[in-house]
């Protein structure tokens, strides 16, 4: 058919292998081993009842996440991935900002930075409303276990116009897209992208960890 696609919006998914899965669910265990053990919800969502209650206070003051849970509990395999998926997306999409420079051998300088991280616990009945990430570059998440009756992840339409307009919604064009994941999938997306999770209808938690990317021009290191 006649027809030009224009604006697409591309999400990076890369699914674990042999090599990797074990590494990375083995320190999110750790990690949930560690939480519950010592009641310590400091990297937690506040997504999780008890996590919320705690940092009411903080979020009043704006909308700022100080979360680190990778440097806290030293979690290098899940930041390889991570830290290995990004160029890979970047690279996949051409972005402009990491195209090669005729000056600067090897593409151009500057280098990506985990901002945050946090742990998701979604308890039954629990969802995450549509939201964005403002003022980080990508967006990303890790699923340790989830499944359809869990509730995966849901991205709207970034054109607002369709919501108002109606044509050409459908099959190619819809207003939201959700995504079902599969453990160990790392999911990577423009940080300005609106997302949510949908309800998790199991008596088993939805676990996931999420982190902020940010590209910082300037010298390679």
């Amino acid at each position: 058919m006649p027809l030009m696609y224009l604006f697409p919006t591309a999400i990076y998914k890369e699914p674990a292998t042999v090599a990797n899965y074990d590494l990375v669910q083995l320190e999110i265990q750790s990690c949930l081993k560690h939480i519950k053990d010592n009641d310590d919800l400091e990297n937690v969502s506040y997504i999780y009842k008890d996590a919320g209650i705690r940092k009411e206070g903080h979020y009043k003051e704006g909308y700022f996440i100080s979360d680190q849970l990778l440097e806290k509990h030293n979690m290098i395999n899940l930041e390889k991935r991570i830290y290995e998926c990004i160029e890979r997306y970047a690279a996949g999409v051409e972005w402009t900002a990491q195209q090669a420079d005729p000056v600067i051998p090897g593409g151009a300088a500057g280098r990506w930075k985990i901002m945050n991280s946090w742990i998701n616990i979604a308890e039954k009945g629990v969802k995450h409303d549509f939201h964005a990430h403002p003022g980080y570059t990508v967006a990303g998440v890790y699923y340790f276990r989830v499944s359809d009756e869990q509730g995966g992840i849901a991205w709207n339409n970034p054109n607002p116009i369709i919501y108002n307009a109606g044509f050409p919604e459908g099959r190619t064009s819809p207003q939201c897209v959700e995504y079902i994941p599969n453990d160990g999938d790392l999911i990577l997306f423009p940080a300005w992208l609106q997302h949510s999770t949908h309800e998790n209808k199991t008596d088993e938690e939805r676990i996931s960890v999420a982190f902020n990317l940010t590209w910082i021009p300037g010298e390679n290191i």
